[in-house]
């Protein structure tokens, strides 16, 4: 199987899968959202919190905070020789101390590896007010997002390849198309691969254009920004290859 890029740029990436049904791609498709790991805050304690966020609260919001992933060096707690104990290989530790009146970012979480940190340092946590004071330490570990969405590295979504024939050219496509594919009656090459086949052209123009599906898959990657979107992937596919191997295994 031979893909195509078509783009990478800001955290997504597009590109064709030839000649492949439904099913592949969908499989696909949840492998990058549901099997491959991230690293996320999982354990919080608290030992003095008077702001206006109750202990569970903001727990909760430090485990939605997305953190810079390194599949190379972690390995999940139950894969881990600590067995779960919580050792540097399967655990990064962060710090908070901070007393109002400010703003804690997640920035301000002090993390016992320099590779471990919040993918958007500026979001916000929780706002101080004079004489109030957070002291927590939490633990982050490596899951997937079938454990808790909070480690799911991404949004992943596919189209088949739009086919566009024009029957007989006319300007009155250019506004009845939502995605602005034509211009002067004629598919405009360029945005092509915008149309999400909608049909709203034949439908109002049946006589003008036909609209169908080819054969090849327009595959999307949004990251959330634990990995990039080429590590989603190829991780995605070892995860997925994997687990057809042990079904294979398990039937024998």
């Amino acid at each position: 199987m031979k893909l195509k890029i078509l783009s990478e740029k800001n955290e997504k990436l597009v590109l064709i899968i030839p000649k492949t049904d439904f099913e592949t791609a969908n499989s696909i498709r949840r492998a990058c959202m549901n099997n491959v790991p991230t690293i996320a805050i999982e354990d919080v304690e608290v030992s003095e919190n008077n702001s206006a966020l109750y202990d569970e609260i903001l727990a909760h919001r430090l485990g939605l905070i997305p953190l810079v992933t390194d599949l190379k060096t972690y390995v999940k707690s139950d894969d881990c020789k600590c067995k779960g104990a919580g050792c540097a290989r399967c655990t990064a530790e962060f710090v908070l101390n901070k007393k109002g009146p400010c703003i804690i970012y997640a920035k301000d979480l002090i993390s016992s590896d320099k590779k471990i940190v919040p993918v958007y340092p500026e979001m916000i946590i929780v706002k101080l007010f004079d004489n109030q004071e957070i002291k927590l330490t939490a633990k982050a570990k490596l899951n997937t997002g079938d454990y808790h969405a909070k480690h799911s590295p991404c949004s992943a979504y596919y189209k088949f390849e739009p086919v566009i024939e024009i029957l007989s050219k006319s300007k009155e496509l250019d506004a009845i198309c939502p995605k602005k594919i034509f211009k002067n009656g004629e598919v405009d090459k360029d945005k092509l691969l915008d149309c999400d086949l909608c049909l709203a052209c034949s439908d109002a123009f049946p006589k003008n254009v036909k609209v169908s599906s080819g054969k090849d898959i327009i595959f999307t990657i949004e990251s959330f920004g634990q990995l990039s979107p080429k590590e989603i992937f190829s991780t995605a596919l070892n995860e997925l290859t994997q687990g057809l191997e042990n079904i294979k295994k398990a039937i024998k």
